[in-house]
């Protein structure tokens, strides 16, 4: 295993996932105190879920479509093009993301960013819990 892919594996716990308008306005999506973790295992596998921190129960599915994100598949990482791949083999709600989520990734330290390659300004940012140091 590579540096880069080793400096993936393990659990990392969610920072913040933000997107930013082209006005400079912020927005969190779950909140800005949302909780979460990302799985990548040495073995290719790779799992996340990103929640709203204050929920309560959910009477009407359409509501968690905004509340609560998971997804697992497979996952790799093209060096050349600093980008990782989910392979997306289930989700919360089938057909809401498409198979391939491409992110551009880079490491801090403990931090770990990752911008979807899909024309928004959005990064999902991860702190180190744990697994292989860099």
């Amino acid at each position: 295993m590579n540096d880069i892919a080793s400096s993936f594996v393990g659990a990392w716990r969610l920072v913040h996932s933000i997107s930013i308008g082209a006005d400079g306005g912020k927005e969190f999506p779950f909140g800005d105190d949302a909780i979460g973790y990302i799985y990548y295992s040495d073995t290719g596998i790779m799992a996340v879920q990103i929640s709203r921190r204050a929920r309560g129960a959910t009477k009407d599915l359409a509501h968690l479509h905004h509340e609560y994100l998971c997804y697992f598949g497979r996952y790799e990482i093209d060096i050349e093009r600093g980008v990782v791949r989910h392979f997306l083999e289930g989700q919360l709600f089938p057909g809401d993301h498409p198979d391939l989520l491409e992110r551009r990734y880079r490491f801090d330290g403990k931090l770990l960013s990752l911008k979807p390659l899909d024309g928004t300004n959005r990064e999902i940012l991860w702190e180190r819990v744990s697994g292989c140091a860099s």
